[in-house]
């Protein structure tokens, strides 16, 4: 019997225009969300080290509690980007990648925070570099 040599795919999902623009308010929320905890852990970041440094196994601290909360919602954020099938790119410029095909293509839409909609498109390898208009 032959065998064939396999291809595997990863189930890719991939979004119109109409489907990637709907998430846009969202999308800001999250981001938002994960920009605000981010920055809350550098600024408690000398008190949770400090707090870590001298816990050795005391249990936790509510400094500590808090510090997890904090990344929790992070995680939480990164999650739901996984969830829904784009990609964060960068979180401090808030680039978001959705897949998407071009006239058969797979290419990027790319959006930006503080962009009203998605205007722009890039090539899977080139990066916000190659960016686009539609």
């Amino acid at each position: 019997m032959a065998r064939s040599c396999g291809v595997f795919l990863l189930a890719m999902k991939t979004f119109t225009l109409a489907e990637a623009n709907a998430l846009i308010p969202e999308i800001s929320k999250r981001l938002d969300d994960m920009v605000s905890a981010r920055d809350e852990l550098a600024r408690r970041r000398p008190s949770i080290q400090s707090t870590l440094e001298h816990a050795g196994g005391n249990g936790g601290s509510k400094a500590a509690s808090e510090y997890a909360q904090i990344m929790r919602r992070i995680d939480a954020g990164l999650e739901f980007f996984r969830e829904l099938g784009c990609e964060l790119k960068d979180l401090d410029q808030g680039l978001i990648d959705f897949p998407h095909y071009r006239d058969g293509e797979l290419v990027l839409l790319c959006w930006k925070r503080g962009e009203e909609s998605i205007r722009f498109w890039h090539a899977v390898d080139s990066g916000f570099a190659g960016r686009q208009p539609l």
